[in-house]
């Protein structure tokens, strides 16, 4: 059955609750109004929780909508959709069988002969590269390689819609890196008969990387707060001002709560030079100032390693202090040397008032912090719920732990009176100064 107005599948006013031991129903997607297109690349973006996945398996017929409907090819969807195979983050393969076994696993359902099978599993192998490996156990390979497997699986049966569910994310970077692009290759060769590829994410940059769209969700419920085309042209270069624009574009939207009023904007309209978010290191603001303490008692430069031994940390911790005095403006590191800059002298000279002051100063030019004023000024009583700041740390910084990276923002951002923070309600809020009620 051919597509119709080129729209592969679609959900329509779609939401799904789920109902908890407690009996509670819990609301996990509302109202989704989504195209799928035939010949696209199509992001779902968002932070865990947010019902990505759940999506993915309501187009697949996995699982029903509680209410809406789910269109593929003009028709309603009853059922498990049969033009449809799913790649999963965990790889999904069964331990006792080989790299030959599992994929032939994806056409137990059909009724093709053994020789059609055969046909089929040896094309796909070919396709993913996994020659050489048709007898051996999923314990015997990598992350990377196993999910080859998982892809040649789902490619076997010839689908017309791939979805990948965070296929990348349970890999190191090189190797993800290399199979997104082994992917987006696939795909732009047409060296498979798929029609469409539904991926979802958390990585802004993969997003940007792989599709034509991208759709990002907001959470609790999860909802469709925008669609961006993206036209960059393939192959994509992750360091090019266009590819750099587009992400921090998506950044700004997240951060500033653009509404769905924007989608479709092209990324041409971008001129500005986008700012990379850097991670802060997980380190206290003692630390911070014992290492300035310590510069100060050796004139103001000293060696890492020196001052590992001194202090009887290990490398690496004290390689994060260093880095973190550095995001500061409050040393310098060339080579394997510390060195004070005149702002860091000027710190470690200056009462405690001082300090904060030039702390505080100092984190408002951190691109993580710019992003939460804004949130915070922008949000009403200049407060957000704490699961707001660590969906948007996953967005943002996909690649780091959300909860370390809000603590040290919190601790950080309280000592520069900058910010603060409720643990009894798990709020945090700009700090103006005044008392709050």
């Amino acid at each position: 059955m051919p597509t119709v107005n080129g729209v592969l599948g679609e959900l329509v006013n779609v939401s799904k609750y789920l109902t908890l031991p407690s009996g509670k129903s819990v609301e996990i997607l509302d109202s989704i109004n989504l195209e799928v297109k035939e010949g696209e690349v199509l992001a779902v973006l968002g932070p865990s929780g947010c019902g990505k996945s759940t999506l993915l398996r309501i187009i697949t017929g996995l699982i029903p909508p509680s209410s809406g409907q789910v269109i593929f090819k003009g028709e309603p969807l009853l059922g498990i959709n049969p033009n449809t195979a799913m790649v999963f983050q965990n790889f999904a393969l069964l331990p006792w069988l080989t790299v030959y076994e599992n994929i032939a696993v994806g056409l137990q359902s059909s009724n093709f002969d053994d020789e059609e099978v055969a046909h089929r599993v040896k094309k796909a192998i070919d396709t993913i590269g996994l020659e050489g490996y048709e007898e051996a156990y999923p314990k015997e390979l990598s992350g990377g390689m196993k999910q080859r497997v998982g892809i040649a699986r789902a490619l076997v049966v010839q689908p017309e819609l791939l979805c990948m569910d965070e296929p990348f994310s349970g890999l190191d970077v090189l190797t993800a890196e290399n199979l997104r692009g082994e992917v987006i290759n696939l795909w732009l060769d047409h060296k498979t008969d798929t029609k469409s590829i539904l991926i979802v994410t958390h990585n802004i940059s993969e997003a940007v990387f792989l599709a034509n769209r991208i759709v990002i969700l907001g959470t609790n419920p999860g909802r469709v707060r925008v669609i961006i085309n993206n036209d960059l042209p393939y192959p994509r270069d992750t360091r090019s001002l266009g590819f750099l624009s587009m992400v921090d574009r998506i950044h700004d939207i997240i951060t500033n709560a653009i509404l769905p009023d924007e989608v479709e904007a092209p990324s041409a309209e971008i001129h500005r030079i986008p700012v990379r978010v850097e991670p802060l290191p997980n380190t206290g603001v003692s630390e911070i100032v014992g290492l300035l303490e310590i510069l100060d008692d050796q004139n103001g430069q000293v060696d890492i390693f020196d001052l590992a031994v001194r202090i009887g940390k290990d490398f690496g911790t004290v390689i994060g202090v260093a880095k973190a005095a550095e995001m500061l403006d409050l040393v310098d590191t060339p080579k394997h040397t510390v060195i004070f800059t005149d702002l860091g002298r000027k710190f470690v000279k200056s009462d405690i008032n001082e300090r904060k002051r030039i702390f505080n100063q100092q984190l408002r030019n951190l691109r993580i912090f710019q992003i939460l004023l804004t949130m915070l000024s922008n949000a009403e009583q200049q407060e957000l719920d704490e699961e707001i700041v660590l969906e948007e740390l996953a967005l943002v910084l996909p690649n780091e732990n959300p909860q370390t990276l809000f603590d040290t923002i919190v601790a950080w951002g309280r000592y520069a009176e900058l910010i603060g923070y409720n643990a009894d309600e798990q709020t945090i809020y700009l700090d103006t100064g005044q008392e709050r009620e």
